[in-house]
Order: C-alpha cells, then sequence, then structure tokens
C-alpha cells in the first residue's frame, strides 16, 4: 500500500514492442455475423486494482461471455470472425467499474484485467431538481441544472435515483484499473497515450434500472481535486488548461471530446488547486495530457529459471513525482515497453498465467533497460471475507501488515462479499498478520459513515474480518443557494434583463469569497463555479461552509458573489450578509460592460493573465 500511495497517474498505451491494446485498425465488431468463424483458446486473469485474484468477473467478446473461477482465472475458446483485425473485450462484475480494452486477435491468448471498485453509492431523491451531488473523496462534485436527464427513450427522467460516483486518485493504485491502459483517439482522430490529472466515474440509474443520461444540449458540471503541481514537468497552475476525454466501452478507447478542463483554485485541496470541466454526458472523464516519451524496457518472467507467460503491472513514478500505471500479459520471450521515460523508477509485480505465482522488482531509468521478474510460490496466502456484526457479508477494502525484518510493510487488498485470495511476498518475522478492512462510505441523514472492523491471522490461514464499527468519513452540510447571472439592476422591481442576445446560452463563472468568524482562520476563501446566463444554478458549498455565525449555523461571517462573462468584458457583484440553511435564496448577480474589460469591486472582473 505504501507503495502504490506513492505513485501518481496513468498510463502508457501501444506500449509493446509487439501489436498491442489500441494500435490496430479494423474492429471484429463490424465483421458480418454470417462470416466463417476460427475458434481460439484464451487464458485470462481478472483482479483488483490492488492484486487479489477476482473470482466471478465476466468476460465478454463479440457477445460471447466467460466467467472466472474461484482463482481469477478463466480457460475458453472464443469465436472470431477470419476478417477480424482487432476486437474489444470487456470485463465486468457487480461493485466494480466496467474495464474494456480493444486488443488484436493474435493477442488474445493471454488476457488480464484490473477493475476498481465503486466508491460510493447515494440516491438522489429527486433527480429533475438542479443540485450538486458530492464525493466524501477528493472533494468531488457534480452540478447539475433542473431537469438534467432523460430515459433511454428520450422523456424526462424525475424521481428517486442511484448514483454510482468514484473520484480516482492518481496517487493510489486505483490506476492499476486504468481502463484501456489509457489508449485514446484525439479530436482529430489521431492515436493518443494519456497521462492524467483527474478521473471520476458517475452512472445514474433509476428504480427500474434503467440507465440515465443528459439530455441533448444540457450540461453539467464536474470537479475534483488536483492532488500534484506538475504533471509530467508541466507545472500546473490556475488557469492551466487540460483537454478532456470520455472512456468509450464499446470502443474499448478514450475519445477527446468537447470544451478542455480548467485548473481552478481550491482551498479545500491539499495543493490549494482543483480541476474542473463541462461535461454533455456520464461515463468516466478524464482530464489528461498526452504523453510521449522516447524510452524504452524490454521485460521478461521467469520461474525455476524458465521464461514464463505471465501478468505484469508497471508502475512508473517520474522525476517531478507525477506517473503512469501500465498493465498486460506478455509472452515467454518477453517484450519491448516502449514510450516510456528516459528518467524514472518503475515498480514491476507480475503472476504466472494461474495467478499462483508471484514476483516483484524495482528498476530504474536510465539505467535498467532490460527487467527479469522472477516468481515463486506466496509468502503470504489468506483467504479473505468480511461481513458486518449480523454477519451478512459486504464488500471492504483494506490492508495487512507484516513484521519483515526490522519494520513492518503493508499490503492492500479489496474483496467482494464472496471474498478474495491475497497473495503477496511478504515474509513476516513471527508468521502473524494484522488485518484491517471498511466497508463503501454510504449516507446515514447527514453524514457520510462506513463500518470498520480488525482481525489477525497467520501467513496462510482464512480471515474473517467483522466490521462492527460506524466511523463518519464527513458530514453533508454544506451552505446552499441558487445564484443568477442577469442584465439590469432594478432589484425593487425585479425588472431584470435575461434576454441579452450578447449574452444568452454562454458560460458565466462565479466567484464566491467568504469571510470565516473564526478566531482560527480570518483569511478569505475563494470557491469558483460555472453557470449559464439566465439560468439558476444551486450552489452548494463544501461541508465546513455549514452556515452564517450570526445564526448559530456556522462560521461563515459573510458571503460575497462576483460573476465574469465573455473574459471579464461583462462583470457584477453581488453581497449578502446572511440567510438561514434551510431558505436557499436565490442570489441575482447584474452584469455590466459589453464592449472592454471592466473592473468592479475586485480583481475577478479582469480579463486573466
Amino acid at each position: 500500500m505504501k507503495l502504490q500511495q506513492q505513485l501518481h497517474a496513468v498510463l502508457v498505451a501501444c506500449v509493446l514492442g509487439v501489436p498491442l491494446v489500441g494500435c490496430g485498425s479494423g474492429s471484429g465488431d463490424d465483421a458480418s455475423a454470417n462470416e466463417v468463424s476460427a475458434e481460439k483458446a484464451v487464458t485470462a486473469l481478472v483482479q483488483t486494482s490492488t492484486g487479489s485474484n477476482l473470482a466471478g468477473a465476466e468476460i465478454s467478446i463479440l457477445g460471447q461471455s466467460f466467467v472466472t473461477d474461484a482463482s481469477g482465472n478463466a480457460q475458453f475458446n472464443v469465436k472470431i470472425p477470419q476478417s477480424a483485425k482487432t476486437v474489444v473485450v470487456s470485463f465486468k462484475k457487480t461493485g466494480f467499474i466496467t474495464q474494456a480494452v480493444e486488443l488484436k486477435v493474435e493477442e488474445l491468448a493471454q488476457l488480464s484485467a484490473n477493475l476498481l471498485p465503486i466508491k460510493q453509492t447515494l440516491t438522489v431523491a429527486a433527480i429533475e431538481d438542479a443540485q450538486v451531488i458530492q464525493a466524501a473523496f477528493l472533494n468531488a462534485q457534480i452540478s447539475i441544472p433542473a431537469g438534467a436527464f432523460v430515459l433511454p427513450n428520450g422523456q424526462p427522467a424525475t424521481g428517486a435515483v442511484k448514483v454510482e460516483f468514484t473520484p480516482w486518485d492518481i496517487q493510489s493504485s486505483d490506476l492499476n484499473a486504468m481502463p484501456a491502459n489509457g489508449v485514446a483517439v484525439d479530436s482529430k482522430g489521431n492515436p493518443a497515450i494519456l497521462i492524467s490529472a483527474g478521473m471520476m466515474t458517475a452512472t445514474f440509474t433509476n428504480a427500474a434500472g434503467q440507465k440515465l443520461q443528459l439530455k441533448q444540449g444540457v450540461t453539467a458540471d464536474i470537479q475534483m481535486d488536483l492532488p500534484l503541481n506538475s504533471i509530467n514537468n508541466q507545472a500546473m497552475t490556475v488557469g492551466t488548461s487540460i483537454p478532456m476525454w470520455y472512456f468509450d466501452a464499446a470502443k474499448g478507447k478514450w475519445v477527446e471530446e468537447g470544451t478542455p478542463g480548467t485548473v481552478v483554485a481550491s482551498p479545500l485541496s491539499a495543493t490549494g488547486l482543483a480541476v474542473q470541466a463541462t461535461v454533455s454526458h456520464f461515463s468516466t472523464w478524464n482530464w489528461d495530457f498526452k504523453f510521449e516519451n522516447p524510452g524504452s524496457v524490454n521485460v521478461k518472467c521467469k520461474s525455476a529459471n524458465n521464461y514464463v507467460p505471465c501478468h505484469i503491472t508497471a508502475a512508473v513514478e517520474l522525476k517531478d513525482g507525477s506517473g503512469l500505471t501500465k498493465t498486460n500479459s506478455i509472452p515467454a520471450e518477453g517484450v519491448d515497453i516502449v514510450n516510456m521515460p528516459t528518467e524514472g523508477t518503475i515498480h514491476w509485480t507480475a503472476k504466472d498465467t494461474t495467478g499462483t505465482l508471484i514476483g516483484s522488482v524495482t528498476s530504474q531509468l536510465p539505467n535498467d533497460k532490460t527487467v527479469v521478474i522472477d516468481l515463486g510460490i506466496p509468502a503470504t496466502n489468506n483467504k479473505v471475507q468480511c461481513t458486518l456484526e449480523d454477519g451478512s457479508a459486504v464488500e471492504c477494502s483494506g490492508e495487512f501488515t507484516a513484521l519483515v525484518g526490522v519494520e513492518y510493510k503493508a499490503a492492500e487488498f479489496t474483496a467482494p462479499k464472496e471474498g478474495v485470495r491475497v497473495l503477496t511476498g511478504l515474509k513476516s518475522n513471527n508468521d502473524k498478520l494484522v488485518w484491517s478492512a471498511q466497508t463503501a462510505i454510504a449516507l446515514e441523514g447527514d453524514q457520510w459513515v462506513r463500518y470498520v472492523g480488525a482481525a489477525v491471522s497467520t501467513s496462510k490461514s482464512d480471515v474473517k474480518i467483522v466490521l462492527k464499527d460506524k466511523e463518519v468519513v464527513a458530514s453533508d452540510k454544506g451552505l446552499s443557494f441558487y445564484v443568477q447571472c442577469t442584465s439590469g439592476d432594478d432589484y425593487n422591481t425585479g425588472n431584470l434583463n435575461i434576454n441579452n442576445p450578447d449574452l444568452v446560452g454562454k458560460p458565466c463563472e462565479i466567484e464566491v469569497s467568504l469571510w470565516m468568524a473564526d478566531s482560527n482562520d480570518s483569511s478569505e476563501h475563494k470557491l469558483h463555479f460555472n453557470t449559464v446566463y439566465g439560468e439558476q444554478k444551486l450552489i452548494r458549498l463544501p461541508n465546513q461552509y455549514a452556515g452564517f455565525k450570526w445564526m448559530d449555523e456556522g462560521k461563515i461571517n459573510s458571503l460575497y458573489l462576483q460573476g465574469r462573462m465573455l473574459q471579464g468584458t461583462y462583470c457584477g457583484s453581488r453581497g449578502r450578509e446572511g440567510f438561514k440553511r434551510s431558505e436557499q435564496p436565490l442570489i441575482m448577480i447584474s452584469l455590466w460592460g459589453g464592449n472592454t474589460p471592466v473592473d468592479n469591486d475586485g480583481y475577478f472582473c479582469n480579463v486573466p493573465t
């Protein structure tokens, strides 16, 4: 776990010296159903993002489905049309984010994939309302306007909806499950390789099990923390533009689309930065730069002095602390992995094709151009399952520690309800492993909670972890209000003009300034949001901005809003002394200007530098 947390984000694609994921052309999905097919023998291993073999995962190829056994393995024959050059392989399991990848037909003999568990599930009572949906991780949020979603038949969606919301942590093992290994197609149709500055998955499902999507022409805003000040040696500062990509599971690739995202200021983030974007539909979205480098490494696996085929994960740490992760299956003769950095540290882990022999090694670039990973019998081999206090089985994640030499070392695991087999190379001095685990978080009242527990085992015994202690992760108490950008200034009569042809339908940037009535925090806090001119948008502040001090609902002393459009040629501001949490008032910002940039009571209205 500690090793993975030092690694930062995403991808190498088309990286092998042999033909690889996403590098071919012509999909087998386009082949005629009546065409003569040939059978191809396939072996596959599916793991969690933390490296535990995953039973019951479904593998689909050209409409044919197969399921992994208790060890996460599958062996099957698949029918492929003779003219097919590539096929899309998908990997899915309930409770995990679906993975898919495009492969050349000759690469199908040996498959592997890592799946990331869904981190948070919540219920929205009325999806037709304008609202902000917040995650308990990375300060991630989704802002949607009223009437935003439709059913598959195009009819308006209303009522309660389940939201599965996963902000990906690019500083952890999450990126071991990077969809399609980051293989992408840019806006001009050219192949690309990605390195991530942030990633978010969200799905919306109604009570009938129907997947909802944004109505055509409607957009939503997404935002999450940016934990790094540099991505691939490119400094991240407020205003930095980052291309946006969504994952197309049908193609097994990332696709560049829409307006680029932006780095914005955020007092909640450890770096003071967040990434923000406007999106037209929901799947998995990624703030990504293209990644192109001239380095290469030859890698192969060995067992009992014989080279063997294996499944590898290469976690690369770049000089600036950012990084990329690549997973793949390689033949016994090994491969040349290209598009690697010329300098950096690579942490390699591998398993044989049965998933029972493991190995790991660390290499340094530019020195180590050849890497051999020795595979052997795991030092720890445990079947792990979590239950609640009443005995019901639940999905969980966590870590275990072992005394190795003179220090304690840790390893991560993720377990579905039926449990999981955890294999590692940690050689405990005293054959004692200490386990800790927790459920995914859930909303109880106005608190996000999870259940936690611990257990002790030997290196080879089964482990049952009872999760009986409730832990509050975050409260859902942020102050909320509506904001609307308008023209005109007659607040007494309500004669506000929202039909300015220069502004209708265009984005309006909002800056919310907060002064706190707290002796330990006298600074001004600034938060940024986007809305559309003339439309009412619900602004929901993060949890620590619960309400106004003089109303005994929080620590806010005063609140001030500024609006800006068309690079500052239209600007305006509005202040509010205070209001109750239950009010959710509408605050209108009247914008003035039209010819040249104006400065209206603050620097926000100036043209950005």
